[in-house]
This record gives C-alpha cells, sequence and structure tokens, in this order.
C-alpha cells in the first residue's frame, strides 16, 4: 500500500543536513548530541534521537550519508507507507536497544544504524509492490544479514574505518535497525486500515 503525495524527500534532506551540520561544527554540536547513556539516564532524552547524527571519521559520515541518502530518497519518492516514520521509530529503537541491551557502551554515534533499517525497510517495501521480484529483494535482505553477521563475528565494520582504535563498530545497532524496520513495515499498513475504518474513510 503506498500514498500518493508528498513525494519530495524532506525528511532525508533534514537528516542529511543535521549530520552534516554536526560534522562541521563539532565542537558546538557533539557532546550536547551525542548518545551518552548516563545523560539520557538523567533525562536527556533527546539524545536518543540526535546521537545518531554524530560521527567518529570521514568515512563513518560519507557511508552512512550515502546509504541513508539513498535509501531515504528511494523511500519518501516511491511513497511507501510508514516511510517517513521509520526515520523517527528507527533511531528510538535503536538507542532503547543499547540502553537495555548494551549496559557497557557509554557513548555511541552514527546513522549505521538508521542506515540499516532504511535498506531493510526499502527492500521489504518493494516486495510488497511487485511480488514478482520477491527473490531479488530477499536476497538483498540475505546480503544485509551477512554483513551483521560478519561484523558480530569480526567486531570490526564491513565499511566505515575509524581515527582512533578505541571506536568499534556496534552492530547490534543495525539488527535492531533490521527489526525496527520489519516491526514498521509490519504494522503500518494495519494501523492505517484501523484509523481509516474509524474514520469511515478510505485509503
Amino acid at each position: 500500500m503506498q500514498t500518493k503525495h508528498r513525494r519530495l524527500p524532506w525528511v532525508t534532506a533534514l537528516v542529511v543536513a543535521l549530520a552534516v551540520s554536526a560534522w562541521i561544527a563539532p565542537g558546538v554540536l557533539q557532546e550536547a548530541w551525542i548518545y551518552n547513556r548516563a545523560s539520557i539516564l538523567h533525562g536527556e532524552i533527546w539524545r536518543l534521537w540526535s546521537g545518531h547524527l554524530i560521527h567518529f571519521s570521514a568515512s563513518h559520515l560519507g557511508w552512512n550519508l550515502l546509504v541513508v541518502g539513498l535509501t531515504g530518497i528511494w523511500i519518501e519518492r516511491a511513497g511507501f507507507c510508514g516511510g517517513r516514520w521509520l526515520f523517527i521509530i528507527s533511531p528510538l529503537c535503536i538507542s532503547l536497544t543499547l540502553l537495555i541491551w548494551a549496559p557497557s557502551l557509554d557513548r555511541y554515534g552514527g546513522l549505521s544504524g538508521m542506515a540499516t533499517a532504511s535498506t531493510a525497510f526499502a527492500c521489504l517495501s518493494e516486495w510488497r509492490r511487485n511480488t514478482k521480484q520477491a527473490a531479488l529483494w530477499f536476497t538483498a535482505l540475505a546480503l544485509v544479514g551477512i554483513k551483521i553477521g560478519w561484523e558480530f563475528f569480526s567486531g570490526h565494520s564491513v565499511f566505515a574505518h575509524f581515527d582512533e582504535r578505541q571506536v568499534q563498530a556496534v552492530p547490534l545497532s543495525h539488527l535492531a535497525g533490521v527489526v525496527a524496520a520489519v516491526i514498521i513495515w509490519l504494522t503500518w499498513p494495519c494501523m492505517l486500515k484501523l484509523g481509516n475504518k474509524r474514520s469511515g474513510g478510505t485509503i
């Protein structure tokens, strides 16, 4: 199910612009925006979203912007149901997963979890739109799964490289991104149908 309006990828553009701004002015924004476990637990809940905009190397930023930019434009231009909410819900899901399941992780940054979420969501949505190409999109999803598995096994990012040795990939965030994408993909059409029945309209 797809919507037929609002095809300009303004949400993707906003995410990219904020990430670039954080990179250009790290002294101003990095400490205020980065995912910091202690700060979040003390009430700075905006970091659950803003932490994903902080990056630790040019490679880290570049790869994430490439994937988020391409998949985000793809999702928004296609008008996939719930696509724009993915950019609000997935960072929250990823951050909460890290809070619960990675208590030793004090600081985190990067759009890679959201990039994984948007990639998975785009593939699932394309499969829903054209089931004849299911094999293609499930192959793409399998490659995403293999990438995440390799990162868990090796402890290193497949694409991004970091300037500091203490900065490491967090594949749990990528897995959480996929889970968030699947949940939104499965539930959003149902939510729209339920709301539509209550309002008496049609979708």
